[in-house]
């Protein structure tokens, strides 16, 4: 059987995935240079939250948690931002991604989950600041590719203003 290993990109994680491609079934590898506890064993916590609360999230094959490995389903190429690109009716497709924030929104968690090193995960209550946190990813992650460096720090500090 040919297998080929194919490097996937744009992850803003610290995480590297690899798609193994295979006549049977592709699956994905995720390696974790560092933090393997949260890289890895709280991003399947979480996977597996949303999979028993009816969610499409990747399921967990195999694992090397030593090793800093993980590998999960594949789900493919198909992105949201490529079905927004060919979609007539982007208006539907939004709607649907806001119908899924808002079931996710009424899950009510349980205040832990076990992780695949068998090691409770426990889910902490979401606030303004934590919001914040995240939201300011999009300041480090994102608008780098789009503006230049002098422009982010204008522009973060107008929005925090906001």
């Amino acid at each position: 059987m040919k297998i080929k290993i194919l490097p996937i990109t744009g992850d803003a994680s610290s995480r590297i995935f690899s798609r193994i491609v295979s006549k049977k079934k592709n699956k994905i590898i995720v390696y974790a240079k560092s933090d393997k506890y949260k890289n890895l064993a709280v991003y399947t916590a979480v996977n597996k939250f949303l999979r028993n609360n009816k969610i499409l999230a990747p399921k967990l094959f195999a694992h090397n948690y030593e090793k800093g490995i993980i590998v999960i389903e594949d789900f493919g190429d198909l992105t949201f931002h490529k079905i927004l690109l060919k979609s007539k009716n982007k208006i539907k497709v939004y709607k649907k991604l806001v119908d899924l924030l808002l079931k996710i929104q009424k899950i009510k968690p349980k205040l832990s989950i076990k992780n695949f090193i068998n090691k409770s995960h426990y889910f902490k209550n979401y606030s303004n600041k934590l919001l914040h946190k995240e939201s300011d990813l999009f300041f480090k992650w994102y608008l780098p590719n789009i503006l230049g460096k002098k422009k982010k720090k204008i522009n973060k500090k107008k929005k925090k203003k906001n």
